[in-house]
């Protein structure tokens, strides 16, 4: 996809717009994918005009992934201390970086120590199903640390803490991807000779990780990343929870978050997707800077310079239980929502209408899927809910569901299931009946096969 992002009127889907303002995808990712970012619209904008070759359109590309199987990821930056203390561990990174850019991020870390907060005690964006999208990033982010200097408010202690950090985790990042080839050959063979020749017993996951993306990808600098960028496990289960958890005491945040969680990246963040399934909606852009980790096209210096170097925790999206059974993941941006529904064999979920086309995609097990679509009131009397087509749907399927149109999913064996829609206000689009629908075909949910991608 491309384009604009919204349709003509640049209203989300309403309106007299003729696309979707999202793309939903199911990603299967065995090999790693690219180091990249995605533009703001300002960026894009930009790049659209002098690279069009490169960049196919001038629209933002925010996104959202929901774990489907175990998924890994890297992304944003590791605290200014972390990424300080995998550098002192690493000397063939120390080697690629420079001593002087490292001394740069032992000052910078030494002078936001006290301006720093603490992350939030539970883990990332969870607080339940009613917490509110994103609030928990944006509290750690800017929660008052244990103790501040005298006279130094949260903001201003927030603002101290990122004019330094930020120069510091810059020119780290930007050393490191900006090297010379020959460099960062020598140094990754030298660290690959250093964990092999480490017993098994004392090798850090970090490092196990670092020799399992340079299996896929030999020589190559976004190996080196390992080092600097948080590594996710978005996990749908509780299996090995202990385990996984166990081993976060030597990588910060290798974590398993538990079921239902999904994380946000927001315009010119760091990340690179490394294995696992997902369910992936964003933007309607195919605007991507990428800088590793990848036989495409590199745009280093764009990306080196786009980058918010934020070193907060990750954005976590905490699902919200909506009427009906599903769950709702609301992102911080207007293009899109998912809702999200597991349905045991024999029991049944509504998906309430929304006001705009919603693209719905079965993942796992089969049932019925039932349209229900609401008539607008008659004369002496209020709308209705009318039975429509009844569909048997099974893993792979597709559906387009038009505007207005409530959706009961009754499950014959575990189902689980995924729709995507232009966000809007769950309590307005049922006082509106389904109303203000974009100007599509009104026709019936159409199914279509389900196929997995991978495009990064």
């Amino acid at each position: 996809g491309g384009g604009g992002g919204g349709g003509e009127n640049g209203d989300g889907g309403g309106g007299s717009s003729t696309r979707l303002p999202f793309l939903f995808k199911v990603l299967s990712v065995r090999t790693a994918l690219s180091i990249q970012a995605h533009p703001n619209k300002t960026l894009a904008a930009k790049l659209h005009r002098e690279k069009p070759q490169h960049y196919k359109d001038d629209n933002h590309k925010p996104e959202m992934t929901i774990a489907v199987t175990p998924f890994e990821a890297l992304c944003s930056f590791q605290k200014i201390n972390s990424v300080l203390e995998n550098c002192r561990a690493c000397p063939e990174l120390v080697a690629v970086v420079g001593r002087e850019a490292v001394a740069a991020l032992s000052a910078a870390a030494e002078k936001a120590a006290p301006l720093t907060p603490a992350w939030p005690t539970a883990r990332w964006g969870r607080r339940g199903a009613t917490a509110r999208a994103g609030a928990e990033r944006n509290s750690a982010k800017h929660a008052a640390p244990h103790s501040l200097p005298e006279g130094v408010s949260a903001a201003e202690a927030a603002a101290r803490r990122e004019a330094v950090v930020v120069p510091a985790l810059k020119r780290v990042f930007t050393r490191l991807m900006t090297a010379e080839q020959a460099l960062v050959k020598a140094q990754l063979d030298a660290l690959m000779t250093r964990i092999e020749s480490t017993s098994p017993m004392l090798r850090l996951p970090v490092d196990e990780l670092a020799a399992r993306i340079h299996e896929q990808y030999p020589h190559d600098v976004g190996v080196f990343c390992v080092y600097l960028l948080h590594h996710l496990v978005l996990e749908p289960s509780r299996n090995c929870l202990g385990t996984v958890w166990e081993r976060s005491r030597y990588l910060l945040n290798y974590l398993v978050l538990e079921p239902g969680e999904a994380l946000f990246l927001n315009a010119n963040e760091p990340h690179a997707y490394l294995f696992g399934d997902c369910i992936e909606c964003m933007a309607e852009s195919d605007n991507v800077v990428r800088a590793g980790l990848t036989p495409k096209f590199k745009d280093v210096d764009v990306l080196c310079e786009m980058l918010t170097y934020d070193d907060g925790p990750p954005y976590m999206v905490p699902p919200l239980l909506i009427d009906g059974g599903a769950e709702r993941y609301i992102a911080p941006v207007p293009e899109f929502l998912v809702d999200r529904a597991m349905v045991e064999a024999g029991g049944a979920v509504l998906l309430p209408a929304s006001p705009f086309v919603s693209i719905v995609v079965v993942v796992e097990g089969r049932g019925k899927l039932e349209e229900l679509v609401r008539q607008q009131p008659q004369l002496g009397g209020g709308a209705n809910s009318v039975d429509g087509l009844v569909h048997a749907v099974r893993q792979g399927s597709v559906f387009m569901a038009c505007a207005g149109t409530a959706l009961q999913v009754r499950a014959e064996e575990r189902l689980l299931i995924f729709r995507a829609t232009a966000k809007h206000d769950l309590a307005e689009a049922e006082a509106a009946g389904g109303g203000g629908a974009p100007s599509l075909p009104t026709t019936t949910a159409a199914s279509a096969s389900a196929s997995a991608s991978a495009s990064a």
